[in-house]
Formats: structure tokens, C-alpha cells, sequence
């Protein structure tokens, strides 16, 4: 009962995920930015990509370069299990932006990234490769974004956030939040528990 509250996730989320940033906010200063992986996989049945809702991800980010605040995107994203059989996602991803009209010289991709870490550590060698400096607009989910940012601070980058796919209800709460118990609370709650655990096992790694 406690746990499928939906006022009581609310507070706790709000407190946690990282505020929504409006992109008037924005300094300018960063013109590359870079979204993480978790977005979609692909479809057994017919090879296409499913997406899933972290895809907001993306299109917050593809947003900020078609409106001219960033001049170039890249996608970090590959196989998130070692026996993965897949295709990498950022491959994906490359596949179905030409496909459908929506790729441009600007939009890069990095495939070989499982994990938020390898995100970051192969992000610096794009930069590297590319010899731009390491200032990002940096889109992720706005759970995972406190992990992300150390990640990616960790790495030499000087980042700027632009939060997306909050699980925390971007509407006023409800009289019912507060008294009728929601299964889909409990279900969030897990994805606070397992980010949580990642960022205790990425401070004992030495990732963050």
C-alpha cells in the first residue's frame, strides 16, 4: 500500500530527478550534443526498431539540432548485454534516420557503448578523433542524468544538461494520487532502486 502511492513516488521522484531545463536556459556555448542508448530495440519479426519511452531521449535531442541550438548530435548506444545478439542501437538508430529522410551529416553515431560508463569513455574518444573540445549538451532520462553527468565529468567533459523522459508526472497531482494505490507506481519505484544500485556500484568501480 505504502509503495503504490502515487503522491508519496511523486515526492520522492521530484526530489531526485534532475529539474527540466527550458531551452532559453541553455548557455550557447555548447554546440554538440550527445544522447544515450536505452531507446529502442529491434523487432525479431520484422527487423524494424521498437521503440520504447526513453525514445523521448532522441527526440528532445534531435529537437535541439534542427532548431539550431546545437550544431551536431551524437548517438552513443550498442549491444547492452554481451550476448546480444542484436544490432548495435546507435546502428539502428543511423539505419532509420536515412531510411526515413531524417539523417544529416551532423548526426553521428557511436555503437560500441553497453553501458553508461563505456558511454562516456567512448564519447571521449570521438572527441578525441574529431579534436573539438569536450563541451556537450548532455540527454538522457532525467533519473539516469545525475549518474550520466558524473560519468561524463569523470571523462574530462564539461557538461550541460537537458533532461528527458521523466518518470516523475510533469501534471499537478490528483485527489485520487493520494488515496488510490497504482500497480504502475510499484513498477516505478524498481527503476529508482536499480538506479540507485548503479550509482553505488559505479562509486565502488571508480566510474563516478
Amino acid at each position: 500500500m505504502l509503495f503504490s502511492n502515487s503522491a508519496l513516488f511523486q515526492g520522492v521522484v521530484r526530489l531526485w530527478e534532475s529539474t527540466p531545463v527550458e531551452v532559453s536556459d541553455l548557455s550557447g556555448n555548447n554546440r554538440i550534443v550527445v544522447v544515450l542508448g536505452g531507446m529502442l530495440s529491434e523487432n525479431q519479426h520484422n527487423g524494424l526498431p521498437r521503440f520504447n519511452q526513453s525514445a523521448d531521449r532522441f527526440w528532445q535531442a534531435f529537437y535541439l539540432l534542427k532548431t539550431g541550438v546545437a550544431d551536431t548530435l551524437i548517438i552513443s548506444g550498442g549491444l547492452g548485454t554481451l550476448f546480444d545478439k542484436q544490432k548495435p542501437e546507435a546502428l539502428m538508430w543511423k539505419e532509420y534516420l536515412e531510411e526515413t529522410g531524417l539523417h544529416s551529416g551532423n548526426i553521428l553515431t557511436e555503437s560500441e557503448s553497453r553501458n553508461t560508463y563505456e558511454n562516456a569513455l567512448n564519447a571521449a574518444k570521438v572527441f578525441k578523433e574529431m579534436q573539438v573540445s569536450a563541451n556537450i549538451i548532455l540527454v538522457t532520462s532525467s533519473f539516469h542524468m545525475p549518474r550520466a553527468r558524473a560519468c561524463f565529468e569523470k571523462q574530462g567533459f564539461n557538461v550541460e544538461t537537458f533532461p528527458a523522459d521523466p518518470i516523475g508526472s510533469t501534471r499537478p497531482l490528483k485527489w485520487k494520487d493520494y488515496i488510490i494505490p497504482s500497480a504502475g507506481v510499484l513498477e516505478s519505484w524498481s527503476t529508482l532502486f536499480r538506479e540507485w544500485a548503479g550509482i553505488v556500484m559505479y562509486k565502488v568501480n571508480g566510474y563516478i
